[in-house]
């Protein structure tokens, strides 16, 4: 039986952890995150940052939404997955991603809107009920004479 030495076991060590290295450095990029999301009433846009790793910023994101729930009290929860279009892209460098979402169209409001990634990361924000599309009309910027 042969006996370990401490040279042997330095050498091991050396391997596995370049082994280890090869392999995190070739992972494919699945840690995708929101780092913020927020409504904006401006432009009616759910609004988010998404950090994700990969070698291309060329990343695209788009959301697939689930069947809009009724909460207990007068709102609605939806879930939205948060889908990269590149999930396979090797996990080299970081980068991140505004992501705009028209909500003009979006029928289940007000809602608990839920935002989730692979990685299982979540993020809520509320949405409130749409705006109506009637207003009321304004009076004339330019004064006039009464007849």
């Amino acid at each position: 039986m042969r006996r370990a030495t401490l040279g042997r076991l330095a050498l091991h060590l050396r391997i596995w952890a370049a082994c280890t290295a090869a392999l995190l450095y070739v992972a494919p990029a699945a840690a995708v995150t929101v780092t913020a999301l927020a409504y904006d009433p401006a432009k009616d846009h759910l609004v988010m940052t998404i950090a994700y790793r990969g070698t291309n910023p060329d990343h695209q994101f788009n959301v697939q939404w689930d069947e809009c729930k009724r909460l207990d009290d007068e709102r609605q929860q939806i879930l939205g997955l948060l889908v990269d279009s590149q999930p396979d892209d090797l996990a080299r460098q970081e980068f991140t991603r505004p992501l705009r979402i028209d909500l003009r169209d979006f029928s289940c409001r007000p809602a608990k809107v839920t935002i989730r990634t692979s990685a299982g990361f979540f993020a809520s924000v509320n949405v409130p009920a749409p705006k109506s599309k009637w207003s009321p009309p304004q009076p004339a910027s330019e004064s006039r004479n009464a007849p």
